[in-house]
């Protein structure tokens, strides 16, 4: 027998993976304390992630008025959610003993923001919300934001960075 989806357990399913990227990103800032851009870097994005969530409890009220999901955007966002970084064995928070370089950190991090927008990007299928506009914004400068400090080194301001 299949769950029903519905665009609360949606949403309650982008809030606990805004929580554990927020624990992850506390505990990589830790692990690389002794680094000061990329505790910098890990610190600003856990932040980031906090505000994010709140934000998406805001969603969840938004999304009890809106009607129920029809069976293809149900099936849809279930296949969205089938994610590596989503598995509870092998996702976000696990083995970060295996995370040793800061091409490790990186990697886990460009991993969850893109697999993060990507989630977003389906849920802005079926819901239509400025809130979630300005949050799948701030999910690609972060997964873009990534990728440039994996490639140049280049450092990590924020939210409010500028390129």
């Amino acid at each position: 027998m299949t769950v029903e989806v519905t665009l609360e357990k949606v949403i309650d399913f982008a809030l606990e993976v805004e929580t554990r990227g927020q624990s992850l990103y506390q505990k990589l800032a830790e692990k690389f304390s002794g680094d000061a851009e990329l505790h910098e870097l890990f610190s600003t994005l856990a932040q980031d992630e906090e505000h994010h969530a709140q934000q998406f409890s805001a969603l969840r009220d938004q999304a009890a008025a809106s009607g129920p999901l029809t069976e293809e955007q149900q099936v849809y966002l279930r296949a969205v959610s089938i994610s590596e970084i989503f598995s509870p064995e092998n996702g976000i928070d696990q083995n970060l003993d295996g995370i040793v370089t800061r091409e490790d950190a990186l990697e886990r991090s460009f991993r969850l923001e893109r697999a993060s927008l990507f989630y977003y990007k389906a849920m802005k299928e079926v819901l239509e919300s400025d809130l979630l506009d300005s949050m799948i914004a701030e999910e690609k400068s972060h997964l873009v934001q990534v990728m440039k400090y994996m490639v140049t080194g280049a450092k990590m301001r924020g939210l409010g960075d500028k390129f």
